[in-house]
């Protein structure tokens, strides 16, 4: 069976959630300690290829190299990613009803890199606004940070960024449209096996 543990908690807007990251931060405090109970796993309806997965970051973006082979060995050996007792691997769910990837690059590549395939492989947190079943346009520009107001009506999925660019740089057209084509990129600068 193609099970994932799965656990869903629901946020009321508040004044203090503004964003999605406000809503992780929230979900670490108040959701994950009660996630002891209730733990279920449940059949998926469809496979997610994680080639298929949207970054945030281009090629560029991802440096740290030594930590990625880091992590593919704690892989191959059972340790799974987790920050804070959450999966490293933050996914919003688009209007399109595609995934973007805002948060785990480096985990989601050393997965890709250590032979995972589907997103029901790894551990991982998939965020939308449970009454539309997505995330709007205008939520998802949050992860550009300041440079948000330069991205013209919303239109989030021809931009990148990266923070290690100097910060007249960091925003930047979006050369790798996918995880897969992401992961082939960085697979030419380090050696995987």
């Amino acid at each position: 069976m193609n099970g994932i543990i799965t656990y869903s908690s629901e946020i009321k807007g508040s004044k203090d959630i503004s964003t999605i990251y406000d809503a992780v931060s929230w979900f670490e405090k108040n959701a994950l300690p009660k996630l002891k109970k209730g733990i279920k796993r449940k059949k998926l309806e469809k496979s997610v290829a994680l080639k298929d997965i949207l970054n945030i970051h281009n090629d560029d973006g991802i440096r740290d190299l030594a930590q990625l082979k880091r992590m593919v060995e704690d892989i191959k050996t059972g340790t799974h990613i987790f920050s804070r007792g959450i999966p490293n691997i933050k996914l919003v769910k688009t209007r399109n009803n595609q995934l973007l990837l805002f948060d785990g690059h480096h985990s989601m590549l050393a997965y890709m890199a250590a032979g995972r395939i589907y997103l029901e492989e790894i551990p991982h947190m998939i965020i939308f606004d449970k009454e539309k079943g997505y995330v709007e346009d205008k939520d998802i520009i949050v992860f550009y940070g300041e440079h948000a107001a330069d991205i013209e009506d919303y239109n989030w999925k021809e931009k990148a960024i990266n923070w290690q660019a100097a910060k007249d740089r960091q925003l930047s057209k979006r050369v790798q449209k996918n995880m897969g084509q992401l992961f082939c990129s960085i697979k030419k600068r380090m050696d995987f096996a």
